[in-house]
């Protein structure tokens, strides 16, 4: 079966090695494009979190292994902090789900959202 980065690739006539990029940059919250190669410059790893998302995604070949990806991301250290989760200057996991959802079957409804960690 053809994984994600396998169809995304094939339609959009990319290399493997340009997936990870080319959906960063779709699916990054559009407020968030102007910012995002200064936050780059200045703070190399900010979007770390946003990056293992989609390389975790990369291999799937079910709707509901992305969707389990993404609860995980949610719950992840690396959604902290008032940029992240007030400003979303980050990637929009609602995109990333919609794009997923024009390349990969879909097996089911996805999982209950996640319960928000203790304050």
């Amino acid at each position: 079966m053809k994984t994600f980065e396998d169809k995304f690739c094939e339609a959009n006539a990319c290399k493997s090695a340009d997936f990870s990029r080319k959906v960063f940059w779709r699916c990054l919250h559009r407020h968030a494009v102007p910012l995002a190669p200064f936050i780059l410059a200045f703070y190399p790893n900010y979007f770390a979190g946003d990056r293992e998302l989609i390389a975790a995604l990369r291999k799937t070949e079910r709707m509901n292994d992305v969707w389990e990806e993404v609860r995980l991301y949610f719950v992840s250290s690396h959604y902290r902090g008032w940029w992240r989760t007030k400003a979303n200057v980050r990637i929009s996991a609602r995109r990333l789900i919609e794009l997923a959802r024009e390349y990969l079957p879909s097996s089911g409804s996805p999982p209950a959202p996640p319960i928000p960690p203790e304050c």
